[in-house]
């Protein structure tokens, strides 16, 4: 049996001691390179940070300056006065009512050079904040009088008078004329649609029957409030008198009182599902500042 022995000589430990070194060299090197390139990532996540960081105050200073640019202008006087502002706020009603696929969509109206101009005037006559019961904003407004248009059958407005009530204050009476359609019963008054359950019982159908495709003519007013520094219209108070027209189809109180408990319409005259509905920013697409 041949003995074994190990090699000792000096030549063996410097290989060893070669081989030792070239391993922890190799280790240094790859946590020297991980460690580099958690670095550069932190650099670059600090760097997307604060760009981030910068964008976002940029924004906002760009935001004041717009609200200042805005306040600034709502306090310059207006050239035309309150009474041309409802002259023309009534024309827009009965071209929208007489054309009313005009105010299928923003781009539609857009088309149009009369609504076009009505829609440029008033933007100028109006604050950015103008309201009109719980609605805010012009383009709400512009929304509602899109319903309006397409919620009834042939809507009609026929402008009777015009006064000054008190300084700032300007009130317009007009009778507005509606056929209720199908449109009609889904929109404003749902809860008189046939029950879509088969075999449900049908409570609703004698006044549905006796409502659908009746001509409505209602008194209505519009209040307009004016801002006495600016000129600008700031709130509208919108009153239509629905419940006396359902009287007279109905004959009593009673069947008015049905339709309109639970109708889709407020006391301050907001038509249609205001919950669901986001409305298109209408007044200023593509209307110039």
């Amino acid at each position: 049996m041949t003995p074994s022995y190990e090699d000792d000589t000096p030549a063996s430990h410097i290989e060893a001691n070669g081989t030792t070194k070239r391993k922890h060299s190799g280790l240094s090197r790859r946590e020297q390179c991980r460690a580099n390139q958690a670095r550069y990532r932190n650099k670059q996540r600090n760097h997307q940070l604060q760009l981030e960081k910068s964008v976002e105050q940029l924004r906002q200073e760009l935001d004041k300056l717009k609200w200042r640019r805005r306040d600034l202008t709502s306090r310059e006087r207006i050239s035309h006065g309150p009474w041309t502002i409802v002259a023309e706020v009534f024309h827009l009603l009965e071209t929208s009512f007489r054309s009313p696929w005009r105010l299928a969509n923003a781009e539609e109206m857009l088309k149009h050079a009369d609504i076009r101009h009505s829609l440029a005037f008033l933007r100028e006559s109006f604050v950015d904040d103008v309201s009109m019961g719980d609605l805010t904003g012009a383009d709400a407004l512009m929304e509602q009088l899109r319903r309006y248009s397409l919620y009834f059958g042939d809507p009609q407005i026929k402008l009777n008078r015009i006064e000054a009530v008190a300084s700032g204050v300007m009130r317009a009476t007009a009778t507005l004329s509606v056929t209720v359609t199908d449109f009609t019963l889904r929109h404003v008054f749902p809860h008189l649609e046939k029950p879509a359950a088969r075999g449900e019982e049908d409570k609703q159908q004698p006044l549905r029957e006796k409502l659908l495709g009746a001509r409505l003519a209602s008194e209505c007013s519009m209040t307009f409030l004016f801002d006495e520094q600016s000129g600008r219209a700031v709130r509208l108070r919108t009153s239509i008198d629905f419940l006396s027209s359902l009287i007279r189809l109905f004959g009593d109180l009673k069947g008015a009182s049905n339709v309109m408990n639970r109708a889709l319409f407020t006391q301050e005259c907001v038509v249609g599902d205001i919950m669901g509905h986001h409305p298109s920013n209408m007044l200023s697409l593509g209307i110039a500042e």
